[in-house]
């Protein structure tokens, strides 16, 4: 893992102003969505990260994750985006989590779909999911 905060490395990967209002909004679910890899860390999984995910998640998890980012009071919109953004997608976007675990590299290709995410963050109401 990098050394770098979460939130720098972002601004970094994504090339995002220092001042991104939509950052902000996502540094509370990435602590969320941590602390639930964390417990499953804890508790023996084999890949803590599928705790987090929407789709291969068990259906005690996703209600979990989706309780405990409601909580941050994002349009459901905004909140569907932040979790894409961070723990991945079916589409094969393996999210920020992942990538910062790994310290990798964005590519242009991932940096252009998290800055879409991030689009629908700062604009709720909408969504971009992908096509």
């Amino acid at each position: 893992m990098t050394a770098q905060p979460f939130s720098v490395w972002v601004e970094e990967q994504l090339q995002l102003n220092h001042d991104d209002l939509a950052i902000r909004r996502v540094l509370p679910a990435f602590e969320i969505l941590t602390s639930r890899v964390d417990d499953a860390r804890r508790r023996g999984a084999r890949d803590p990260f599928t705790t987090v995910t929407a789709k291969t998640a068990g259906g005690n998890s996703r209600a979990c994750t989706r309780r405990m980012l409601e909580q941050l009071r994002l349009p459901a919109p905004a909140r569907r985006a932040v979790h894409r953004l961070l723990a991945g997608s079916p589409s094969g976007w393996p999210g920020l989590m992942w990538l910062y675990a790994t310290d990798a590299a964005l590519s242009q290709r991932q940096r252009e779909y998290g800055r879409r995410q991030l689009l629908s963050v700062r604009l709720p109401g909408t969504d971009s999911r992908p096509h």
